[in-house]
């Protein structure tokens, strides 16, 4: 069984370091087999992109498996721009 984080509505530069903490802290705190889950999500830009990366090396170096739900359209024309496509587990 995975355990589910739902990220907010929006993601901005303001409110981005406490939403970081919050998911590191859910990582360190959940099972080996963890997802992130977007669906919620309607304003895009790349720092989603930036936390996205952090959030899974942090995963990474917990030995966890995480994954990336439900990535609205402009992420993931972020995400394939940069070449991201082949390293984040994105899952549709």
């Amino acid at each position: 069984m995975s355990d589910t984080f739902k990220v907010c509505e929006s993601v901005g530069f303001q409110d981005a370091q406490p939403l970081m903490e919050e998911v590191d802290s859910f990582i360190e705190q959940s099972g080996s087999d963890i997802q992130i889950d977007f669906e919620a999500l309607v304003v895009t830009n790349s720092l989603v992109v930036a936390m996205m990366m952090s959030w899974y090396r942090s995963a990474a170096l917990k030995g966890k498996t995480i994954n990336f739900l439900n990535l609205p359209a402009g992420v993931q024309k972020i995400v394939e721009i940069s070449g991201l496509d082949h390293v984040l587990p994105i899952k549709k």
